[in-house]
């Protein structure tokens, strides 16, 4: 009886070591067992997890639940599902509503997409356009199968023109050059180590999937891990447009930026747009002013005018609570001339 006792505690302890190490190594929980690892997987998680682990997140936001006041109703941007907009350089919360409810993000989803492809693989690196490709519903560039992007064209293409046919080459390319579909399984594993709270991703391009969401707060948190970490995302997100000249290995493409604020709000240097049925119309943008910086984060408003309308107004919200500036009080002209400059052929 005794032994049987003690052989009982013994099972209970390694059991409770496995359940303990499982929880501690998330990443391909869904593919990995603690108990019976494949030699080979477990080398390839390893790799990636230390790819993925290279860069750590040590910023917060503070002040963001027992003092910072609810939306304030006679803006009309608290008609919004959700916003925020904080101190880039430290955090702090300066305006919200429901900053930590999850919501459908649409295309932000693209930022997390950029970040776990400059972990696995480097700018340089051609990969392949997959059949896969043609078949990704607008905004689309029409990649074709056959030809060849850098990670880097891609990217540009991704962020600026925000294609998801581009995206899937990225998934595509980084799922093959480790041998297995690990791409947004890396995606949620790197939400983790970065500290995101309200986030999980079934898609790389943003699709409508209940599975696929974030928060106003999580967001801010990933944009500015995106923005400080990553050199090449910060360059190609305050860009207007860029060409990519027709190669050996691919055709020509025009790629415009479809953030409306950019040379209409001061300061403008990122990041992404979104927009699907489910999540409505969803925006980051950050701008400098003053040597201060602001990031606003808008889920949910129902048009493309009204998100970049009340973006900038949470920004102008944003430097008034931060550094006492005067309104830049974008108006409804200057964004309909903005959009007057886009290009929408392929």
């Amino acid at each position: 009886m005794f032994k049987n006792y003690k052989k009982f505690i013994l099972l209970s302890t390694i059991l409770l070591v496995a359940v303990f190490l499982y929880r501690k190594t998330p990443l391909f929980s869904n593919i990995r067992t603690i108990l019976s690892p494949l030699p080979k997987d477990a080398a390839l998680f390893a790799q990636i997890d230390k790819k993925l682990e290279k860069t750590p997140n040590t910023y917060s936001l503070q002040n963001q639940i027992s003092i910072i006041p609810q939306a304030d109703a006679t803006v009309p941007y608290s008609d919004a599902n959700s916003y925020v907009a904080i101190d880039f350089d430290t955090g702090k919360v300066l305006t919200q509503k429901n900053m930590n409810q999850k919501y459908e993000i649409a295309s932000l989803t693209k930022i997390m997409t950029a970040v776990v492809t400059l972990d696995l693989a480097s700018k340089d690196e051609l990969l392949h356009v997959p059949a896969s490709a043609r078949r990704m519903p607008a905004t689309y560039i029409l990649v074709e199968p056959g030809e060849k992007l850098s990670v880097e064209e891609l990217l540009h293409a991704a962020l600026l023109t925000s294609a998801n046919d581009a995206v899937e080459v990225l998934k595509s390319g980084v799922n093959a050059k480790y041998g297995r579909n690990i791409f947004i399984d890396a995606m949620n594993e790197k939400a983790v180590l970065i500290g995101l709270k309200n986030t999980h991703f079934a898609n790389p391009q943003g699709f409508d999937d209940q599975k696929n969401y974030s928060s106003a707060g999580d967001l801010a948190i990933l944009s500015h891990y995106a923005l400080t970490n990553y050199p090449l995302i910060a360059q190609i997100a305050q860009k207007d447009y860029t060409l990519l000249p027709q190669s050996d290995n691919h055709k020509k493409f025009d790629l415009y930026n479809w953030n409306g604020l950019l040379d209409v709000y001061p300061g403008i240097f990122g990041l992404k747009i979104g927009n699907t049925g489910a999540a409505g119309t969803t925006m980051i943008a950050v701008s400098q002013r003053g040597g201060k910086k602001v990031l606003a984060v808008m889920l949910g408003a129902p048009g493309i005018l009204q998100r970049d309308l009340w973006t900038s107004q949470i920004l102008d919200t944003g430097f008034e609570k931060l550094a006492n500036l005067p309104p830049v009080q974008v108006t409804e002209q200057e964004l309909r001339a903005k959009y007057a400059t886009w290009s929408y052929g392929t």
